[in-house]
């Protein structure tokens, strides 16, 4: 009996110390297969402005005090280069001026023109965009703008177009100045712009260039200030930026999966800025997915034009980025049309209208509206046309014969009175 009670005890021995294990195993083993991702957490940024940008859809993945007014230095050849593209010919062979020899506006990182020394435009870009010369920006603003002043306003005026409304540009080049300011929201949109430029991409996605130069011993090799460029291969632009005041500053672009993100860090302290661009990227490549909100072709509205439906469609795709396990956010889509009065016709694939992409309130992107058939003017609307034509006809020729009238008069009445009042002959 003593031995039956044993052997019962060894089992409930093996059962309690295998229940406990269980215990065990459940509340110290568990929780690290669900512990949290550290990749969800919001990226640590020590600028003090920060932005990520999803490229296709426009809309937020991160943000670190958006709207506070930064000095941006030399990203500010962001837009200095984008003016350069939309307004000059790469082929033009641009001449330095005495503005070289002008400390106030050129110092700090320079190509070393000199007055008189000719270059083409398209090398004068590297410099700008690679090497970040400040004397190849003052060139390039003078030769497109005409002089500096009227430069900055075409800066102001594109950066007010973009959306980019808190920035106020003072220089072409960066260099400090009081009032001289953007913001990262404000230089995400400006670098988003920018660089659906073609040409601007391929500029800044350019490690190194040998630019032509006219003497000897002078900078020729432009290398791109990007060190993110230089580490990591899915990384295609966009520009570096550093001045005492503005300390490091960073705008980069990322292509990976199909997906395109633009980052932005604005007054960093020092190299980390690099690091912080990638966790911030890591961020919105893995805590952010991507998907077509409305395809290539879809209908977005119907208008009437001579009583007859046409269709308003969009040739390419509305992309929606939302973060992982969580509700899609609201699109909202405003149509703007191009012209205020009824159309009586139109043509097959004419723009007649914009889509505004709205996320909430935020204006993300703007795509055209194409007329989905041709409808000829009807035969009242070309009678009408062909009326007023014929009625301004008429009352322009009545015009010109009034003049003719009113001309004659004049000249009869002077002639009238020439032959009543002759002149008298002075005697000598």
């Amino acid at each position: 009996m003593k031995y039956i009670m044993n052997k019962k005890s060894s089992s409930l021995l093996k059962f309690f110390t295998a229940f406990l294990l269980t215990i065990l195993i459940l509340f110290n083993v568990a929780p690290n297969a669900f512990a949290e991702d550290p990749s969800a957490k919001e990226p640590q940024i020590r600028g003090e402005g920060a932005y990520l940008i999803d490229v296709l859809s426009g809309q937020t993945l991160f943000m670190k005090n958006p709207d506070k007014p930064l000095e941006p230095a030399s990203t500010t050849k962001i837009m200095t280069g984008l003016l350069a593209l939309e307004h000059g010919n790469l082929d033009d062979i641009v001449t330095a001026s005495s503005s070289m020899l002008n400390n106030k506006l050129v110092y700090g990182t320079q190509i070393y023109l000199e007055p008189g020394e000719k270059m083409p435009l398209k090398d004068l870009l590297y410099a700008l965009l690679l090497n970040s010369a400040n004397d190849a920006a003052v060139v390039i603003a003078e030769h497109v703008g005409g002089n500096l002043p009227k430069f900055v306003e075409m800066m102001n005026k594109r950066a007010l177009e973009i959306g980019a409304s808190e920035t106020h540009f003072l220089n072409p080049s960066g260099l400090t100045e009081i009032g001289h300011v953007t913001t990262a929201h404000d230089l995400a949109l400006i670098a988003r712009v920018a660089y659906q430029n073609p040409l601007f991409a391929n500029y800044v996605r350019t490690k190194s260039q040998t630019i032509s130069r006219s003497k000897p011993d002078i900078p020729r090799l432009m290398v791109n200030e990007n060190k993110l460029l230089w580490r990591d291969s899915n990384v295609d632009g966009i520009k570096t930026g550093y001045t005492t005041a503005a300390q490091n500053c960073l705008v980069a672009s990322v292509t990976k999966d199909g997906r395109q993100l633009i980052g932005v860090i604005l007054k960093s302290p020092g190299r980390e800025i690099y690091t912080d661009m990638q966790a911030m990227f890591e961020y919105g490549f893995t805590q952010f997915e991507e998907t077509v909100f409305k395809p290539s072709g879809s209908v977005i509205a119907t208008i009437k034009v001579n009583n007859s439906p046409v269709d308003l469609i969009i040739d390419r795709p509305i992309y929606m980025t939302q973060k992982l396990h969580e509700q899609s956010p609201v699109l909202n889509l405003c149509v703007i049309p191009t012209s205020s009065s009824p159309l009586s016709s139109v043509q097959a694939d004419q723009i007649v209208a914009h889509v505004e992409v709205l996320d909430g309130n935020k204006l993300v992107n703007t795509l055209p509206l194409k007329s989905s058939r041709t409808i000829s003017p009807s035969l009242v609307s070309r009678l009408r046309l062909n009326y007023i034509s014929w009625l301004q006809g008429f009352i322009l020729l009545g015009v010109v014969i009034l003049l003719l009238i009113s001309q004659k008069k004049y000249a009869d009445r002077r002639w009238r009175r020439q032959i009543q009042h002759p002149r008298r002959r002075e005697s000598n």
